[in-house]
């Protein structure tokens, strides 16, 4: 770890210490975390974290002990992919990574207000209530299927029953992990002890919505992260 970039977020250090090379090995720290607070200074460090972090949930959703053994994350496909962005060839499929990012239950982003008095927007969901957001803007130019339909109608129905709840804060911007801990509130039954859903609707339809993304990037994601060895 370099003491200099403590104050970076957890893992960053991490990520450019093991693929900086491949991705740009000229770029030096001082440059990452000079012209940008997020440690990006250009689309193909964006578009190479986003398919990283969709190749990090695929135990999340094959957890078959086959595949545990035998999958692990790669970059040696890096340059090949990085020429077919150029290209535009990879354009729909980076939009369906974003697509899959905001509507991961465990993606871990928030809005919130920060110790230093500051309001941290979060602009990888697709809550458009007090704006658009960086995620929702580039969406527009997904090319929606009946895939995206289905999930996209999902999400309206998640968004319209978090509203409904007790801890919604009309001030700000909320994607699904912040809904799923934070709205999605449970009591425990004092017969049973078990704990019960104090929305069930809002359960439900986050259950509905966790099993359709599994499905949805297991099929349309997962190939192309094979094809350019992000997994392998």
């Amino acid at each position: 770890m370099i003491k200099k970039y403590t104050v970076e977020f957890e893992g960053q250090i991490e990520f450019y210490e093991q693929y900086l090379k491949v991705i740009n090995p000229v770029l030096t720290y001082d440059e990452i975390f000079r012209n940008n607070t997020d440690g990006i200074v250009n689309g193909n460090l964006l578009e190479f974290k986003l398919n990283m972090f969709c190749a990090s949930r695929y135990i999340t959703y094959n957890r078959e002990w086959t595949e545990r053994s035998r999958i692990m994350k790669s970059a040696d496909g890096a340059n090949r992919f990085f020429v077919d962005v150029k290209s535009e060839k990879l354009s729909q499929f980076l939009l369906k990574c974003l697509l899959f990012t905001c509507l991961e239950m465990q993606n871990h982003m928030r809005s919130f207000y920060g110790t230093d008095n500051r309001f941290y927007r979060n602009e990888i969901c697709l809550d458009t209530t007090n704006g658009e957001t960086l995620a929702s803007k580039d969406l527009k130019k997904l090319t929606v299927t009946v895939k995206e339909k289905e999930l996209l109608d999902i999400w309206k129905t998640i968004l319209k029953w978090a509203k409904k709840t007790n801890n919604y804060n009309d001030k700000l911007t909320y994607g699904t992990y912040q809904i799923f801990v934070e709205l999605n509130t449970f009591t425990a039954d004092e017969e049973t002890g078990k704990s019960k859903p104090d929305y069930p609707e809002l359960n439900g339809v986050l259950k509905t919505l966790k099993q359709k993304v599994k499905e949805y990037y297991n099929c349309e994601i997962v190939p192309t992260l094979f094809e350019y060895e992000f997994l392998k």
